[in-house]
């Protein structure tokens, strides 16, 4: 996983952590991220989420998606998929979304097919 400028790069069906660090205040025990994967172009169309509830107040998290979670859509041939992806905090405060430099981009990457060895 490499994450540059909220964009965020991984294989299909790697596993990744993204690290979230709360600015302007701590996130609190009971609180919940909402990570959202969302279809290219429509908000509407969650294709994934996933809720990390906070044990502890502190000022930085990591959400981690295992390689079940990347596994989104049909498996990839040749070209890498882009989604959109928003990041909320207790599903009222986006913390990382769509913003006046337009989406944050999520691009699923190919990953290589299995055979039996």
């Amino acid at each position: 996983m490499e994450i540059k400028n909220k964009h965020i790069y991984i294989n299909r069906g790697d596993k990744g952590s993204i690290h979230l660090i709360n600015n302007s205040d701590v996130f609190r025990f009971g609180d919940y991220i909402l990570f959202s994967i969302c279809q290219n172009g429509d908000y509407s169309n969650v294709i994934f989420q996933k809720r990390f509830d906070i044990t502890e107040n502190t000022d930085a998290i990591d959400l981690e998606l295992t390689s079940q979670d990347t596994q989104i859509g049909e498996p990839l041939k040749n070209n890498s998929v882009d989604y959109w992806y928003e990041i909320e905090l207790n599903g009222d405060t986006t913390l990382i979304g769509y913003d006046k430099n337009g989406p944050k981009i999520f691009t699923l990457w190919p990953e290589a097919g299995e055979v039996e060895v």
